[in-house]
């Protein structure tokens, strides 16, 4: 991952994925408020420098990136994709 505009893309990525699955009741309101408070901590802090450690702090709240051909974010189911522009 090369760059921050990158990283901050499929952070925001998963604050609208989180947001969906509390609005369809897939986690908690408690469970929505931790998560995003992390997320919401990283893109403010920007600490995360590399995919690997993108793929660590998904991982930790239940999302998967995967990184080929396109950066998509999974929870059971279901997943989000974010294109490259």
């Amino acid at each position: 991952m090369s760059s921050h505009r990158e990283r901050l893309k499929i952070l925001v990525a998963l604050s609208d994925k989180l947001w969906e699955d509390y609005d369809n009741t897939v986690i908690s309101e408690e469970e929505y408020i931790r998560k995003m408070n992390l997320v919401k901590k990283e893109i403010n802090n920007g600490f995360i420098k590399t995919l690997e450690e993108l793929e660590v702090f998904t991982s930790e709240l239940g999302y998967l990136v995967m990184s080929v051909p396109t950066k998509s974010f999974m929870y059971g189911s279901e997943k989000i994709i974010v294109n490259k522009n």
